[in-house]
Order: C-alpha cells, then sequence, then structure tokens
C-alpha cells in the first residue's frame, strides 16, 4: 500500500536531453514509471517518433527504491520532477510541448500542465493511475489536448472512470484488451507486440 506521509527534501532528478541537430521549438517531456524507465518499449518508441517529427526529447530518468515507494511521497515526487524540469531547461526556450506520462509520471502531470509554461501542452497518459482520486479528478479536469491509453488487465484500471474519460472533450482514449499494467499480455509474447504497435499507432496519430 501506498502512503503519503513521508517528507523529503527537494532534489533533481537525471535527465537526458536528445537534441535535433538544428535548433526546434518544439519538446516532448517523458515522465517513466516507477520501475518502467524511459528506455522500456513504450516510451523509447514514444520518444523516436517524437524526435522524428522535430522535437527535442527530454527524458526524466529517477529511480526508486523500495523504501521510497513505501511509503511514497507524492508532494515531494511533484516539487522534484518540477524543479527537475526548471534546472533541465532553464536556458533553453520552447513554445511546443508534448508530455509522455506513464503510471507513476501521471501523478506529477497534472501538477506541471497547470503551470504557466506548459498550460497549452499536449499529454499523453500511458497507463495512468485511475484507482487513485488525484489522478482521475485532474484528468476530468484537464482543458489539454490528450490522450489515455489504459489495459483491462492493469490494476489500475477503473471500468466507471474510464468510461467517464471517452465522453471527455479534451481526450482520446484507447482501451487494451488483456493488456496490464506495462500494456502486455505476458503469456502471449507475440500479442504484447501486437499491443505496442497499436499503441505507438496511436501516439503517432494523436
Amino acid at each position: 500500500m501506498i502512503l503519503e506521509n513521508q517528507k523529503s527534501e527537494v532534489k533533481i532528478y537525471p535527465t537526458n536531453l536528445i537534441k535535433q541537430k538544428e535548433t526546434t521549438t518544439k519538446l516532448a517531456i517523458i515522465l517513466p514509471g516507477a520501475g518502467y524507465t524511459s528506455q522500456g518499449p513504450l516510451l523509447h518508441f514514444s520518444s523516436g517518433h517524437y524526435f522524428n517529427q522535430g522535437f527535442d526529447v527530454l527524458q526524466v530518468n529517477y529511480r526508486f527504491g523500495e523504501a521510497e515507494l513505501n511509503p511514497f511521497d507524492a508532494e515531494g515526487f511533484n516539487k522534484n520532477v518540477i524543479h527537475t524540469l526548471e534546472e533541465a531547461l532553464k536556458e533553453r526556450h520552447y513554445d511546443q510541448y508534448v508530455f509522455i506520462a506513464k503510471s507513476i509520471g501521471t501523478i506529477a502531470l497534472p501538477k506541471i500542465i497547470k503551470l504557466q509554461d506548459y498550460k497549452n501542452a499536449s499529454a499523453v497518459w500511458l497507463t495512468p493511475l485511475l484507482h487513485r482520486d488525484d489522478v482521475y479528478q485532474a484528468m476530468l479536469q484537464t482543458e489539454n489536448n490528450s490522450l489515455c491509453i489504459i489495459g483491462d488487465k492493469d490494476f489500475c484500471y477503473r471500468e466507471e472512470r474510464f468510461t467517464n474519460l471517452e465522453s471527455h472533450s479534451a481526450f482520446k482514449t484507447l482501451l487494451i484488451a488483456d493488456g496490464d499494467h506495462s500494456l502486455e499480455d505476458k503469456e502471449n509474447v507475440l500479442g504484447s507486440i501486437d499491443m505496442l504497435k497499436h499503441v505507438i499507432d496511436n501516439i503517432i496519430e494523436f
């Protein structure tokens, strides 16, 4: 069970900035999961797509140990991510942003897109933590152009909440049959590859 009573000092997470050869004003920001890194296939190919579309790509590479996850300090995490972005981008100038947030990254995403710099950003919510009221309510309230992708075998999936998002004017949605929290079917390797292709196709179309 994840709790939120642990406080921590603000810190900067490691980042990796993949830059275009020519200066660009477009940036894709990757917020990975707690155990699903930027090198995971969903985020690796998302990064590749946006890079091919002329975006610089900033990957935020936080890693958590068991002691940091139990209990988990969501407020501190949000502050750390925002502080990391401020430091990584303080000498860079972009006017178009897209966020690709996976799992625990969707906890920080609502706080970020409320900031002035990111108020017009697009957002891809990969396996969002729909079981968390804060994440769900933030998704309902957002006006940012958004894409939500989750599997029906994901422990975070809530059918009623997903249905409500389907009717949200800001959201496009995709429900992956038999997809778990990694958007895979651990008993079907080829099926998992098909899921990955389906997800990336939708991100490209988005």
